[in-house]
């Protein structure tokens, strides 16, 4: 009795091969075709979240609280303001309620993550925006005290990128309400 040459694949074999061909598929194409515009919503919600809160503890505790950010070094950061002393000292020292971490958000830290693009904070009877806000305590006013004078906010938002979509996150000037668009 001799030995018959193969002449193909089992029944078996070509079931295990499909499946794991499919289990590929499944895995991969997500990533080929996933929503880049969730991962800019996510980062533009965050940067929102930032002004509401730096606005809501500025009404809560009657002390000016804000908004610094830098486009260079791709941040936001919510600070408190002690006004109490001359000139008036700038603290990072306000935690996200969240997560217990400072409130210090950080972009662009990989080639595929959202950045800042745009940092506007334009207040009366300046000729240049700013990249700083400050809310009033207990009003919660978007204003800015230059040395005793206090120029309230014409139009002031943040602009974060990514892909070639944009979110503008921007504060009303005497309302402080926050949108996204």
């Amino acid at each position: 009795m001799g030995r018959r040459p193969k002449q193909g694949f089992t029944l078996v074999e070509v079931l295990i091969v499909v499946g794991l061909v499919g289990l590929i598929a499944v895995v991969a194409v997500p990533a080929l075709f996933r929503d880049d515009s969730a991962t800019l919503d996510r980062a533009a919600e965050r940067v929102a979240n930032a002004f509401r809160f730096a606005h809501a503890e500025s009404v809560r505790t009657g002390k000016p609280h804000g908004i610094i950010a830098s486009q260079s070094s791709q941040f936001v950061k919510v600070y408190r303001l002690d006004d109490t002393v001359n000139p008036p000292v700038v603290h990072y020292d306000v935690y996200d309620p969240l997560s217990k971490q400072l409130y210090d958000l950080r972009f662009n830290t990989e080639s595929r993550a959202p950045s800042i693009s745009t940092i506007y904070f334009k207040f009366q009877g300046f000729w240049w925006p700013q990249s700083y806000l400050g809310f009033a305590g207990t009003t919660g006013v978007p204003k800015y005290n230059d040395s005793g004078t206090i120029r309230m906010l014409e139009n002031g938002y943040i602009r974060l990128s990514h892909e070639g979509n944009t979110r503008t996150i921007g504060v009303s000037p005497l309302t402080a309400r926050v949108t996204v668009q």
